[in-house]
């Protein structure tokens, strides 16, 4: 990979580690379902009106965005809430990578090499350290909320998977996939923040507006919605996944120094070790297969 796209790809994990900052800042204003609901109608528009529809059936548009929309963002939103720490959100949510791996598995057949099997084993000792102290501290189901996040990343993962594989004109564009996804999220949100949430939920940024609000919201819009999926995405056409997605490790790292300094956020030592632990787990699971091949590979020569 060009330098140039190394430096892309470990800025767009930055950004999506400080966008924790801004979605705990919004969320003081404005609650998680309106909050996702702004998110997405502001990445869609007015992109969508530049940007042609994917030529995949509206089913998939529709499926990923309840995925990613209402199923990781918005149940992440929820956990935040309920008080789970942003910084150690961000480490958790990226198990992910496991339950990606474990429905391409089941749905796509795909081979699953031992050392991500490992590295899912190591990952889980941590995660099973880190619910402990929360189960401790009383927010536990918070930290479930997150697990539950990920798998919904996992699962929208998937259906993006499928949308390469069944998209009429080839390859789909990141653009175009992620305005018009992002378009299909918002009225199930609106309809889900006008049941579930306080009467104006969803016109809090227009009632009682302000510079900081506005501000975060076009943190998680643009920066990390337009720029970071859409960005990421091309990564992902361009190159290997194995290649890519090893610098979703610096996203953690990103998250848990951004809320430390933001809001003073500090991790216990056996939160720590369970943090080392995954990201250990991670590791082994992402980079894992590279290094073994490569090491076969210089064995035979």
């Amino acid at each position: 990979m060009p330098l140039r796209h190394t430096l892309l790809a470990l800025a767009i994990a930055t950004v999506w580690g400080l966008t924790f900052v801004s979605i705990k800042l919004a969320l003081v204003s404005v609650p998680p379902f309106a909050l996702s609901g702004w998110r997405f109608f502001m990445a869609a528009v007015p992109l969508v009106l530049f940007v042609g529809r994917p030529q995949v059936p509206w089913c998939w548009l529709v499926l990923y965005a309840l995925f990613i929309a209402v199923g990781q963002f918005a149940v992440m939103f929820i956990s935040l809430n309920m008080g789970m720490p942003a910084g150690l959100m961000s480490l958790v949510v990226q198990t992910q990578v496991f339950f990606t791996i474990g429905l391409a598995v089941a749905l796509y057949g795909e081979a699953i090499h031992r050392a991500q099997l490992v590295g899912a084993l190591i990952a889980a000792i941590g995660l099973v350290i880190i619910g402990v102290t929360k189960l401790q501290g009383g927010v536990g189901a918070a930290f479930l909320l997150v697990l539950l996040a990920a798998f919904f990343w996992g699962a929208g993962n998937t259906v993006a998977k499928h949308v390469a594989r069944i998209a009429h004109t080839g390859r789909v564009s990141a653009m175009n996939f992620v305005a018009w996804t992002s378009l299909a999220a918002v009225p199930p949100l609106v309809v889900i923040s006008l049941i579930v949430e306080p009467a104006g939920a969803l016109t809090a940024p227009l009632r009682t507006p302000s510079w900081a609000l506005w501000a975060n919201l076009c943190v998680l819009a643009y920066a990390a919605q337009v720029f970071g999926y859409g960005l990421w995405s091309n990564l992902l056409t361009r190159y290997p996944a194995s290649m890519v997605s090893p610098f979703a490790l610096w996203v953690p790292v990103a998250g848990m120094t951004a809320t430390a300094w933001a809001f003073g956020e500090r991790l216990s030592a056996t939160q720590l070790l369970g943090a080392a632990v995954v990201l250990t787990g991670l590791a082994i699971a992402v980079l894992g297969p590279k290094w073994m091949a490569t090491r076969d590979g210089k064995a035979r020569g």
